[in-house]
């Protein structure tokens, strides 16, 4: 499995910085288990929350969080 490193401002009042390193077969299911255990708390805990973190975490204009395999 491979290694990823992500980072991951929180959409909360008070901003903060959630950074982990999380192991996966790809990028998905590595954000996918950030989602589980980091964010889930932020978007609804189901498929149709995760899609809306993956769509706010590779939103062009102004990203809510970054990816980078190690």
């Amino acid at each position: 499995m491979s290694k990823y490193a992500i980072a991951f401002i929180t959409p909360s009042k008070r901003i903060q910085l959630c950074h982990k390193i999380v192991e996966g077969d790809s990028r998905d299911s590595a954000l996918r288990r950030f989602f589980g255990e980091n964010a889930s708390e932020y978007y609804s805990d189901d498929e149709k929350g995760f899609l809306y973190f993956k769509e706010d975490f590779y939103d062009e204009a102004s990203p809510a969080g970054s990816i980078i395999e190690l």
